[in-house]
């Protein structure tokens, strides 16, 4: 298995992978901020919990035939399990919520993506194993703690525009990534400024269990 890049695994699985084993979400942004209610599960899903309910948030089913036997499935995805009030005091905008390209296939990994003024934000939360990705991405890697939970930075140099921080789960890990807007470098913020604090942030919203 050869990755290019596991945060922009699910924006290139076209080129990476077997394409018609992607199952790729609605990319049309919602009408205004998803709103909070109930307790949904979509058919893929292996837990419920209150979450997101507008149906272009909702994640695609987590099985195909090219999914892999063995992988655990991902619990959780970061377009209905994040709440507009910890994406708005990540520095986000939480009406600019949408689903990106997940992908189903070998791995999975479910994305959503944010605007914000100075930062744009893509989550990937995936089930290849924390291993995997130390194996892919240590030799450009910072070992970090993310309230408590194993992460690392993750400088490729191959893309300056980006600045991820990975944080491990129990099936896998997620990836925050960030670049920076017109706006935020005119403002003069660094290549990976703003993740930590939206990493910090969201991080929660994984939960304890997972």
């Amino acid at each position: 298995m050869t990755l290019t890049r596991f945060a922009t695994a699910t924006a290139s699985c076209a080129l990476m992978m077997l394409s018609v084993g992607c199952s790729q979400g609605s990319e049309a942004p919602a009408e205004g901020p998803p709103v909070a209610a109930g307790t949904s599960t979509s058919p893929g899903s292996v837990a419920s919990r209150p979450t997101l309910t507008a149906p272009n948030l909702q994640p695609p089913v987590e099985q195909n035939e090219y999914t892999t036997d063995g992988r655990a499935e991902v619990v959780f995805d970061p377009c209905t399990w994040i709440s507009d009030d910890a994406v708005s005091r990540a520095g986000l905008d939480p009406a600019s919520r949408r689903r990106g390209r997940d992908l189903i296939a070998e791995y999975t990994f479910l994305t959503c993506d944010f605007d914000g003024l100075n930062w744009d934000l893509q989550i990937d939360s995936g089930n290849l194993s924390w291993q995997e990705d130390v194996d892919k991405n240590g030799a450009n890697s910072e070992p970090l703690t993310i309230n408590g939970r194993e992460a690392m930075w993750v400088r490729d140099p191959r893309l300056v525009k980006t600045c991820d921080i990975h944080v491990r789960t129990k099936v896998g890990f997620v990836i925050f990534s960030t670049s920076r807007t017109f706006e935020g470098s005119e403002a003069g913020l660094e290549r990976c400024d703003g993740v930590l604090h939206i990493a910090e942030t969201l991080e929660p919203s994984i939960g304890p269990d997972n």
